[in-house]
C-alpha cells in the first residue's frame, strides 16, 4: 500500500495539470511578449547608435558659428529631444520651468533634454544668478 500511496502523491490530479497547462500557456503567451519587447528596444538601440555615429561624426562649430539645425537634423533627433528643441524654437529663449510649461512635461525632463541637446551642440545656455536660460544662437 505504501506505494500505491507514494505514486498517487506523486502524479498531479486532473485540477493540478489543467492548473499546470494554464500556466504553461500563460507563460508562453509572456515569453512571446518580452520577446516583442526586446526587439522593439533592439530597434531603439540601433536608431540611437546609429544617431550617435551621425552626431560624432560631424565636426561641431566653434563658439563663433551659429547653429542652425535643418529639417533633417531635427528629424534625426529622437522624439523627447525634438519636442524640447521645437519648443525652444519657438520660445527663442527659456529656463527648464518654461520649457515644461509648454509640453506638459516634469521640469527635471526638460533639463535633461535640454542639457542633452547643449553637449550636442544644438543649443547654448547661460545663468543669471540661479536661473539657467536656454537658447537658440
Amino acid at each position: 500500500m505504501e506505494a500505491s500511496e507514494a505514486v498517487k502523491k506523486k502524479s498531479p490530479t486532473s485540477d493540478e495539470k489543467v492548473l499546470l497547462t494554464m500556466l504553461v500557456e500563460k507563460l508562453k503567451k509572456m515569453n512571446g511578449k518580452l520577446d516583442s519587447i526586446v526587439e522593439v528596444n533592439t530597434k531603439v538601440l540601433k536608431t540611437q547608435e546609429e544617431f550617435l555615429q551621425r552626431v560624432t561624426n560631424k565636426s561641431y562649430p566653434s563658439k563663433d558659428t551659429t547653429l542652425e539645425p535643418d529639417a533633417m537634423a531635427l528629424l534625426s533627433l529622437p522624439a523627447s529631444l525634438r519636442k524640447t528643441a521645437m519648443v525652444l524654437y519657438k520660445l527663442n529663449e527659456a529656463t527648464a520651468e518654461d520649457l515644461a510649461n509648454e509640453t506638459k512635461r516634469l521640469r527635471a525632463v526638460e533639463s535633461a533634454s535640454a542639457n542633452q541637446l547643449v553637449r550636442m551642440g544644438y543649443l547654448k545656455k547661460k545663468r543669471e544668478g540661479r536661473k539657467v536660460y536656454f537658447y537658440i544662437e
